[in-house]
């Protein structure tokens, strides 16, 4: 018997590919290819056609006065219409308000939900944002996140009961794999980087620690070694190139915004991985590095212990001659580079996508054939 999943799809309209919107398609990616679902999308714009690439899924595109009205009065009738058994809201937040069918949301970290005060300014936005949280919290009948740590700050902070709250790992996609391809070399050199060098993939947000990453490559003395940072720019890039340029290493950083295809390269070549993040809920880079067979130095903070395992060696980014000391320590010794490659392919092996949906697929058929499975409250 098929079950039919409707899904809050608006985030895909926008062609940029964001931590929400890889999870939300490679999910659905997965998901069309098990017989037993049909799969509905809902958004209030066209999806961008890029995402709909391997998603076998009907697509239900309408418009209403606001985002309010559109999730609170026009969505609920539309999935009444598609006679959906189980909605997804699969980006922290957009469920309907009207409960018209059991309900799913995915949330995946904690720290919006420690620091809301601050990332929420003015009243508008902290409404907006305690409705949704509202609805997640009285209205969801399951509330999957990403990771066990970011699964007990979650319960901690209220945001869902610990009977409605599920941990499913995220997958990684199976483009990340350690065969070399007969692009890498001349994919990574047309963007002007030459090897050694170590790799960022990953953002700008303060959390992300990037300044401290380039810190302490600075203190590193690695130079012969360049630090390639993939990331969007954000709208304050000019000041903070500022000041990394009166920094002894700036000539040896490369600032690049590759597309997101091109991302396997750049791990296959790179000497190894950092990620010098000071909060994750999971990490994909980390996964894809992995995948990729990219050694990895990390943060030991919140959940990329977790992921990461023994696949790595790990960092204090309280101390300023932590990360210095560990990037020296793995580009002076090949036998530690090789051994943490292997126990990075070895734990990505054990992370699919494919993994990721069935596990869903269970939540869905619980709270579906169930409603009162799962604490209400």
């Amino acid at each position: 018997m098929r079950i039919s999943i409707g899904f809050n799809a608006r985030h895909l309209a926008e062609k940029e590919i964001r931590g929400l919107t890889r999870y939300t398609v490679e999910l659905l990616r997965a998901l069309s290819r098990l017989d037993s679902v049909r799969l509905v999308l809902f958004s209030d714009l066209p999806l961008h056609p890029d995402h709909l690439e391997g998603i076998r899924a009907e697509v239900v595109v309408f418009d209403a006065p606001g985002q309010l009205l559109w999730e609170c009065v026009a969505l609920p009738e539309k999935i009444r219409q598609a006679g959906i058994d189980v909605f997804h809201a699969p980006a922290d937040r957009g469920l309907p308000f009207l409960k018209v069918c059991p309900l799913v949301t995915t949330v995946h970290d904690s720290y919006e939900r420690t620091h809301w005060r601050s990332l929420m300014p003015g009243p508008k936005r902290k409404l907006r944002y305690w409705l949704h949280e509202t609805a997640n919290r009285f209205l969801a009948d399951a509330v999957i996140t990403v990771s066990d740590s970011t699964r007990n700050e979650l319960c901690s902070l209220r945001v869902a009961s610990d009977k409605k709250l599920v941990r499913i790992y995220n997958g990684v996609s199976r483009r990340f794999h350690p065969a070399v391809g007969p692009d890498d070399r001349e994919t990574v050199v047309r963007h002007g980087v030459k090897p050694p060098f170590m790799l960022y993939v990953g953002g700008y947000d303060s959390r992300k620690n990037v300044d401290g990453l380039i810190r302490g490559f600075d203190r590193s003395g690695l130079d012969d070694f360049t630090l390639v940072i993939i990331a969007r720019k954000p709208a304050d890039f000019a000041n903070r190139l500022a000041a990394w340029k009166r920094l002894a290493c700036f000539e040896r950083i490369r600032f690049l915004e590759a597309p997101d295809h091109q991302l396997p390269c750049f791990y296959r070549a790179a000497e190894f991985f950092v990620n010098p993040s000071l909060w994750e809920s999971f990490s994909l880079q980390i996964v894809e590095a992995m995948a990729c067979g990219t050694p990895v130095i990390s943060s030991n903070r919140k959940a990329l212990p977790e992921i990461l395992g023994d696949a790595g060696v790990y960092f204090d980014p309280g101390d300023d001659s932590s990360l210095p000391d560990v990037m020296r320590r793995l580009a002076s010794d090949a036998s530690l580079r090789a051994t943490l490659r292997d126990r990075g392919i070895r734990r990505a092996a054990t992370i699919s996508w494919d993994r990721t949906a069935c596990e869903t697929l269970s939540v869905y058929e619980k709270v579906a054939g169930n409603r009162s499975a799962l604490d209400p409250t």
